[in-house]
């Protein structure tokens, strides 16, 4: 007798057992299609681009004779990551989970340069490393402090400050240095309208300083400056810096 009603007792144990599973089970299912219906966004990725402009008038109409080397950019380390950056106040970054560079913005930004370079033929040879043919005769260095969305309560901008130097190989001396900080405001709260004005404003800093190169080397190579020019480049309207 007390066998049977043990028996009876796992059966009902087994029973219960069985049920559990099943709502278990049915919970899973309930899950999984709820999940399947709120997929998250895919990522999309941006680039700074833009089409070098032409030198109108220059200095010397041939190239220097000379090799710059343009080393890799470096950057502030809250911005060396894939995820786009915007800043909500002067003290808080973040990050877009699903909106990314599709290059890392250093990399990005060297060969932006590189190809702005490259199309105006300033110099009679440009590297970017010591083994890839004539030694360099200067060294241009660029450091991007900040490469950002700034997104207050009621006004949206596109934030870039880079600093650029150029030095000279054979002593170190320095020939040319300066740091820009500009910001653009965009009037409609989309991101690909804010990569294109933050690619404004890099065409404005890489022409300004390809111009005051320009005017740096004709002093190191004696001559006079009758002012360098790029053609169709109309400065962007920035706000005050550090405002």
């Amino acid at each position: 007798m007390m066998w049977g009603s043990g028996y009876m007792g796992g059966g009902i144990f087994r029973r219960g057992g069985a049920l559990w599973c099943l709502a278990v089970v049915f919970v899973c299912l309930a899950l999984g299609s709820l999940t399947g219906c709120a997929k998250p966004p895919s990522r999309q990725y941006y680039m700074l681009t833009y089409m070098p402009p032409n030198m109108e008038r220059r200095t010397m109409q041939n190239p220097y004779a000379c090799v710059i080397r343009l080393r890799d950019f470096s950057i502030e380390e809250a911005y060396n990551r894939s995820n786009i950056v915007y800043r909500v106040n002067p003290y808080e970054l973040r990050y877009y989970n699903y909106k990314s560079w599709a290059v890392k913005p250093t990399r990005m930004l060297t060969d932006l340069f590189f190809r702005h370079l490259s199309s105006v033929q300033l110099v009679s040879g440009l590297v970017r490393r010591f083994d890839e043919g004539r030694k360099p005769d200067f060294e241009l260095v660029g450091f991007i402090d900040a490469l950002e969305e700034y997104d207050s309560e009621d006004m949206l901008f596109a934030h870039v400050s880079i600093r650029l130097t150029l030095t000279k190989i054979s002593d170190g001396s320095m020939l040319y240095s300066r740091s820009f900080d500009r910001r653009k405001k965009v009037y409609t709260r989309e991101t690909g309208l804010v990569i294109k004005e933050m690619s404004q404003i890099v065409e404005y800093i890489f022409t300004e300083a390809i111009s005051d190169i320009d005017g740096k080397l004709a002093t190191e190579f004696g001559i006079t400056d009758q002012g360098s020019k790029f053609m169709q480049v109309e400065e962007p309207s920035f706000t005050a810096e550090g405002d």
